[in-house]
């Protein structure tokens, strides 16, 4: 079955939503330099709070060009169970975390074989890699796609992010059937905030995909 995280987490309301509505994973961004930072000690709160409501999902770690160090301690605090890294970490980096490491690809315009090569040969030495668009200045979260043509031989090594909402998750499961999808940006308010509708629709929508391809 398709797993699905939800990211940018910051409220135990936001959380519920989507433990509540069946997601695997729930994304907890470390940069500072996103608008949808947490700190450790709110993050560590509010999964605390939502492990003794739900069982079956998973915290992960969102950092971007982190110290080993900076990750254990923010780890241990949060007991988080993955760790995301999406900077320029080098395999030495990745190699060097106390978790298991989905590794954040930006897939470029004209640039998809390197991405392709990457997951292929497993060059950082991730656990999973997850395929996200390439926004200058940006390291995720702007709703923007890639081509998925031109990445479906290798979607089923990787979670899929990058412009995903309810309306369109169903076409790019279609196109690369990927090993899990990744949505932030698209499935909140238009100010901001996760919007628990738009978190319900698009689990349903990865449900209603599974059960057609595995009925």
């Amino acid at each position: 079955m398709t797993l699905v995280k939800i990211c940018g987490i910051r409220t135990l309301a936001e959380a519920r939503a989507a433990t509540r509505s069946g997601a695997d994973l729930l994304g907890f961004v470390f940069s500072p330099h996103s608008r949808r930072t947490v700190t450790a000690a709110a993050a560590a709160r509010i999964i605390r709070q939502a492990r003794e409501e739900s069982a079956g999902w998973s915290a992960v770690g969102v950092f971007v060009d982190p110290t080993p160090d900076e990750v254990v301690e923010i780890a241990r605090v949060c007991a988080l169970d993955v760790v995301q890294l999406a900077g320029s970490e080098s395999p030495a980096c990745v190699r060097a975390m106390p978790l298991p490491v989905l590794k954040t690809i930006h897939v470029r315009a004209g640039d998809e074989p390197r991405a392709a090569e990457t997951v292929e040969t497993d060059a950082a030495g991730a656990h999973l890699y997850l395929l996200d668009t390439h926004v200058p200045g940006t390291h995720g979260g702007t709703g923007r796609q890639f081509d998925w043509q031109a990445l479906r031989t290798i979607g089923p090594r990787c979670l899929v992010a990058g412009g995903l909402r309810p309306d369109n998750v169903g076409a790019a499961l279609a196109a690369l059937s990927p090993r899990g999808v990744d949505v932030s940006s698209g499935v909140e308010h238009a100010g901001g905030g996760k919007n628990p509708q738009l978190i319900r629709a698009f689990l349903e929508r990865v449900k209603a995909y599974d059960r057609h391809i595995h009925p």
